[in-house]
């Protein structure tokens, strides 16, 4: 009988990873991680480890080839901006551009919201991450107001051991790419943001919760795939999804609270 499931051990030595990449690897929607009924240990699908074995190796080759740099994650800056916007226009569509001044104010106010995938120098990828008030963010998931009518005055600081709640307000990856390409780039940007929420932690920043919604497969089973606990929307089409972040055992939000606590203990000296 021919095999549907690895072990993890099988699947981190079939793809050469840790433990945590490997879960890095869940996280950003490449592979689902399977608990079957009366087990506590995950196994993952054949067909998805055997695909992204093959992706792997035909990227390394491809790089290999065109000496191709690696796609860098990097916090957005106002000179940024003009092409930032100009991707996500590409992206999203022209409706839901924010404007180029509002974005570089949004930036002033918090400089931490912005992060890019930057390859040779391009522009390839963009995520956004904005802390906001909870009635703002339940006016954004329910179209009472949209992303492009917030002002600075929303946009919240970051200051540690005051509590805030982040929405996730867009992420994506240049369009007209190959499919493999399109997931290296969109896996890169996860990881970037799994590395922005660990590096709140170890600045004190408190986060109650991460919500974000989307109308897109790919952003859906995204969400899905990084452990979202998707809500009830009262716009027809739209997938909400929220995280409680003190209630979550995601891998790393276990990270992200071992860094806060830390941080609590130096600081503040609690245990």
């Amino acid at each position: 009988m021919e095999r549907i499931y690895y072990t993890a051990k099988e699947a981190r030595e079939i793809l050469g990873m840790t433990h945590s990449a490997l879960l890095n690897q869940v996280a950003a929607g490449n592979l689902q991680r399977i608990i079957p009924p009366g087990r506590r240990q995950g196994v993952y699908l054949k067909e998805e480890v055997d695909r992204l074995k093959r992706e792997m190796d035909a990227w390394l080759l491809s790089r290999q080839a065109t000496n191709v740099e690696a796609a860098k994650f990097v916090k957005a800056t106002a000179d940024d901006m003009p092409e930032a916007v100009a991707l996500s226009a590409a992206i999203f569509g022209d409706v839901h551009i924010i404007p180029l001044e509002k974005r570089i104010e949004w930036l002033k106010k918090n400089p931490d919201i912005d992060y890019l995938l930057k390859q040779e120098g391009q522009i390839v990828g963009y995520l956004s991450l904005v802390p906001l008030l909870p009635e703002t963010i339940d006016d954004l998931l329910n179209q009472r107001r949209f992303a492009k009518d917030l002002t600075a005055d929303d946009i919240l600081p970051y200051e540690p051991g005051v509590p805030v709640d982040i929405y996730g307000m867009a992420i994506g990856v240049k369009p007209g790419v190959s499919t493999a390409q399109k997931r290296d780039w969109g896996a890169a940007l996860i990881l970037g943001a799994i590395e922005v929420i660990k590096d709140l932690g170890e600045r004190g920043i408190e986060i109650r919760s991460i919500k974000a919604h989307s109308t897109k497969p790919d952003g859906i089973r995204l969400m899905r795939h990084i452990g979202f606990t998707e809500v009830v929307a009262n716009v027809p089409g739209m997938h909400n999804f929220q995280i409680d972040v003190e209630e979550s055992g995601i891998p790393f939000l276990m990270e992200y609270k071992e860094a806060l606590r830390r941080w609590k203990e130096q600081h503040l000296g609690l245990p």
